[in-house]
């Protein structure tokens, strides 16, 4: 005959997760994640604040406002195809705003 063993309570078990100090950025939702259309706009900013550095990589743009190069490159074709940015450099594939050169 087996003998129950009693069962361990978990370290933490009941207790509500703790929730990060400071303010939580307006454009974020709870996971960490940005809502609809939240990329573009950060995105066409980060141009605008650095017109100066024109014209501007996929990769450059991902690592000034840390989201991932592959996503900024996906929202940047979207934006040439909205005509809000023109590709200046096939390669490596750079973009300025549209009005610029």
């Amino acid at each position: 005959m087996k003998v129950k063993q009693p069962t361990k309570k978990r370290i933490g078990a009941g207790v509500p997760p703790k929730r990060p100090s400071g303010k939580a950025a307006s454009t974020r939702s709870k996971s960490g994640r940005l809502a609809p259309g939240e990329l573009d706009k950060l995105v066409l900013s980060h141009m605008r604040k650095h017109k100066g550095d024109a014209p501007h990589t996929a990769s450059a743009i991902g690592k000034a406002i840390k989201r991932s190069s592959g996503a900024v490159a996906n929202c940047l074709a979207r934006l040439e195809k909205a005509k809000e940015v023109r590709l200046a450099k096939p390669k490596p594939r750079a973009y300025t705003l549209k009005g610029t050169r």
